[in-house]
């Protein structure tokens, strides 16, 4: 009878081990660390309107994203003659949707693009839990002196604690995205 006693005592002990191991992992998962990047660049071939439009157009964003890898939809949309809003969803990999609300606004002296993207990936042969990574980039284009446009821009990121082990370098993902820009525009000239 101590014998079993001791066993109950033990399984129940590496019970509690477990479930606090487990705890701690989903804890881990949840953790949000916000990092963020500016910058700014100068496009002389290119109409700050043009460069605005071609931004806020989600059909060039898989070109200008490496995660955006399948297929898309529209899922809301709102427009006048300065403003427009739509809502996207979009696939980026086996286990991964997305979801891109992207707003633009005209008016004379500059253009606003703000793009707030959620992207969540499930673990391989779970369906919970779903990592989850954040950005929203709001950019502001206008004319520059000697003609042509002016870029600049805030990225700002909430990476989870997979993206931080991965290494969630918001910089190095913005310069990614700008020189894509740059080659997909130096194609239209």
């Amino acid at each position: 009878m101590a014998i079993g006693r001791s066993f109950c005592r033990a399984i129940t002990s590496h019970r509690w081990r477990a479930t606090l191991a487990l705890l701690a992992f989903a804890t881990l998962l949840t953790l949000r660390v916000p990092r963020s990047s500016s910058l700014g660049a100068d496009f002389p071939q290119h109409s700050p309107s043009s460069l605005a439009h071609f931004l806020a157009d989600f059909s060039n964003h898989p070109r200008l994203y490496s995660h955006i890898t399948g297929s898309w939809g529209v899922e809301e949309e709102m427009n006048n003659y300065t403003s427009w809003r739509y809502v996207v969803s979009y696939e980026c990999g086996a286990r991964c949707t997305g979801r891109v609300e992207l707003s633009a606004h005209d008016d004379a002296s500059q253009h606003r693009v703000r793009v707030h993207d959620t992207r969540c990936s499930k673990l391989p042969l779970l369906p919970w839990p779903q990592t989850c990574q954040t950005s929203v980039t709001e950019t502001v284009i206008t004319s520059r002196s000697g003609g042509g446009a002016h870029l600049e821009e805030v990225a700002r990121v909430q990476c989870g604690a997979l993206a931080l082990a991965a290494g969630c370098d918001v910089r190095a993902a913005r310069r990614d995205h700008l020189r894509a820009l740059r080659a997909e525009l130096a194609r239209q000239l």
